[in-house]
């Protein structure tokens, strides 16, 4: 046990030994606890609730069960007009404007090979809208790898014309493939591939699924508008079947040494074999192509209740959270994106959802008020990435300043021989002090985590709040259509709110207000990711990374970025969204001083950044 001085220690044990003989239950029968939490999970995660997806009515009816429940807790609503609502509206999907868009592939002789939308052909939102008529060129697999000596645009001149490239890399498949093995490496990537023709300067992309992997799924499948992302790369951005690129290679085949080649198959074959580009001009071809997207929104809603505090800690805020979204039919999200299916999120994150319901019951329902306030939040969009919580830290109901802690449960449905993994004790002296004597009066084996990252605490901890995190780890249900109820230990999703409920009591009946420690990293990884600094907004649908805040005390903070900058180069790399970014932090090393450039406003500020390591 860590070592505390010696009032502060005995102040601790004082308040939790007060609350170690409490029933926090009220006297209630554990099966009861059991089967009441286990109706609210098992409501959560049905059919009806189409999995609690942004833009289904579903969501709507499990935002509309938590108010209902804290409506008659008698719980204090926390959203809007003094209702429970906090809506606001997020980009759910892009489809494209078909009014505006065509693709028509022009020869000599007046040939005309006319695509058709969604059949033949489907613009990317991950290139942006456009407008192009230029020459066609057929480019390979559209790979720049002098690493690997092989460069599809080494001495060609594609500059202001329509490529038409194969999907990911030559030798899929062969252990002795010179773009290591069967591994996948980045050239695979749609993000490079974008880039490397932006380099080239093309004009626009056609792109055509690579036999290797038509053959192994025995279809040729066009992605959906979205399915790359949609922060624009700038460059239009068409994937298109191989019925339409076998039309034109018919008409003006590839032509290497002697063959002429008019598949994509005999043409990737012919490149593995030699590994040599094949990169030449469709003599007479030319494609127009134009293209416009749009945006679908959705509305959702955080749903926040509040129990007032009584006595001279009642201004500071616990806040309480989970999020009851979840992925809805999928793809977005799930790790079996071709199965449209309901995805009922059990686990993650109706347990989580059901947890915060029975705190503020049993909160509700004591004799006196707690010493500080707390604020139970049902969070919407975490599945997007953060965004619901994110939001509420941009527009609190109380202060941040006030915020003195923030308990997060996420995926508590699993409960088994590896115990609750218990996130965050080392963010705040005392924690880990209240932590040891909450152990000590429950039978529950916790597993304490340096875990922090990956739910919504996060931006909280980033706020430089003490936060603690309640999870039972991840099976081979996470974010598939089979994590439904049946799959659920409700009684050890009991045992783990009566834990936290002990850990809560604690936090909210501490003396003093836990004191935020920013924990020290054990020691630099190897090639470990250097550090900026920000939370960012991955619902933004601009050309970049928009920052929705940045760490109090970080690089990022230190060099000038501010919230809703818009982050568009790091060092020597453009930022087109999160995955540029990544590449960016993994290019250069902590302590390094690089340039940061971000749009504000209107204007461009150029700020320099002396990149940190993780922890420090």
């Amino acid at each position: 046990m860590r070592k505390f001085t010696c009032w502060l220690w005995l102040a601790l044990v004082a308040v939790l030994g007060n609350l170690a003989g409490q029933s926090f239950t009220s006297g209630e029968e554990p099966a009861a606890v059991v089967k009441r939490v286990g109706e609210d999970i098992r409501y959560l995660a049905s059919d009806a609730l189409e999995g609690r997806g942004p833009g289904t009515a579903g969501l709507q009816k499990a935002a509309d069960y938590m108010r209902g429940r804290f409506q008659e807790l008698g719980v204090t609503g926390g959203g809007q007009e003094g209702g429970f609502y906090r809506p606001f509206q997020i980009s759910i999907d892009t489809e494209v404007n078909a009014s505006e868009t065509q693709l028509v592939l022009r020869g000599p002789d007046s040939q005309e090979i006319v695509l058709e939308l969604g059949k033949q052909f489907q613009p990317l939102a991950a290139g942006g809208q456009g407008k192009v008529k230029a020459d066609l060129v057929f480019a390979g697999y559209g790979i720049s790898a002098p690493k690997f000596e092989y460069d599809d645009y080494q001495d060609a001149d594609v500059a202001g014309k329509v490529v038409i490239v194969i999907r990911r890399e030559p030798q899929q498949g062969d252990e002795k493939s010179v773009f290591e093995g069967k591994k996948t490496t980045s050239h695979s990537f749609i993000r490079t591939k974008l880039q490397a023709a932006k380099k080239a300067r093309a004009a626009a992309i056609l792109m055509v699924n690579d036999p290797f992997t038509t053959k192994q799924q025995k279809q040729d499948v066009l992605s959906k508008p979205s399915g790359f992302g949609t922060s624009p790369a700038g460059i239009p951005f068409a994937h298109v079947s191989h019925d339409a690129i076998h039309q034109l290679l018919n008409r003006a085949p590839v032509k290497v040494g002697d063959a002429s080649l008019m598949t994509v198959e005999t043409i990737a074959d012919k490149i593995d074999e030699t590994l040599a580009p094949a990169t030449q001009p469709l003599e007479g071809w030319s494609a127009e192509f134009r293209c416009r997207f749009k945006k679908v929104q959705a509305e959702v809603t955080n749903v926040i209740g509040v129990i007032e505090g009584a006595g001279p800690l009642a201004n500071e805020t616990v806040v309480v959270g989970a999020h009851y979204d979840h992925l809805g039919y999928g793809p977005f999200g799930s790790r079996k994106p071709n199965v449209r299916e309901i995805h009922n999120g059990a686990d993650d994150n109706a347990t989580g959802t059901a947890a915060i319901m029975e705190l503020a019951r049993r909160f509700a329902g004591a004799s006196e008020k707690p010493r500080r306030r707390l604020v139970f939040i049902g969070f919407t969009a975490e599945e997007r990435g953060l965004v619901g919580s994110n939001r509420y830290l941009k527009d609190p109901v109380f202060p941040l300043e006030d915020t003195v802690a923030m308990l997060n449960f996420d995926m508590i449905g699993n409960l088994g021989d590896k115990g609750l993994q218990l996130g965050g004790v080392q963010t705040a002296k005392q924690f880990q002090a209240l932590a040891d004597q909450a152990i000590e009066e429950d039978d529950l084996k916790v597993q304490m985590t340096k875990m922090l990252g990956g739910s919504d605490h996060s931006g909280f901890y980033g706020k430089g709040i003490p936060v603690l995190f309640c999870f039972t780890g991840l099976t081979d249900l996470y974010h598939t259509p089979e994590d439904d109820f049946e799959t659920i230990n409700v009684e050890g999703v009991v045992e783990t709110i009566d834990f936290a409920e002990r850990l809560l009591r604690g936090v909210v009946e501490m003396p003093e207000r836990p004191t935020f420690v920013k924990p020290a990293q054990r020691g630099p990884r190897r090639q470990a990711q250097a550090y900026l600094g920000i939370v960012p907004n991955y619902d933004a649908e601009d050309k970049g990374l928009r920052v929705t805040s940045v760490n109090e005390g970080s690089p990022a903070a230190k060099a000038g970025v501010k919230d809703d900058d818009l982050i568009i180069q790091i060092g020597d790399v453009e930022v087109l969204g999160i995955e540029e970014l990544t590449a960016g932090l993994r290019k250069y090393r902590a302590g390094q001083k690089v340039k940061l450039i971000v749009r504000r406003g209107d204007g461009k500020e150029t700020l320099e950044v002396v990149l940190g390591r993780p922890g420090k």
